[in-house]
């Protein structure tokens, strides 16, 4: 595959993991979300960080 068509696989990948919670529990959804907004945005940003270094972690790893 090339590069552009794994970032498309990629991204495909991601909207089916997002959306199974809202398809499958939509209640959990709200709450979560709701939950989410509430937060402050020093959280977010950390949590944020977590994500991005792991994403970045895991895309390193997968491509040598």
């Amino acid at each position: 595959m090339k590069p552009w068509e794994v970032m498309i696989a990629a991204l495909g990948w991601v909207l089916v993991i997002e959306g199974l919670l809202p398809l499958t529990a939509p209640e959990v959804w709200k709450k979560t979300v709701s939950e989410i907004a509430r937060a402050r945005p020093e959280t977010l940003r950390a949590a944020g960080a977590v994500f991005v270094a792991a994403g970045v972690t895991i895309v390193l790893w997968m491509t040598g």
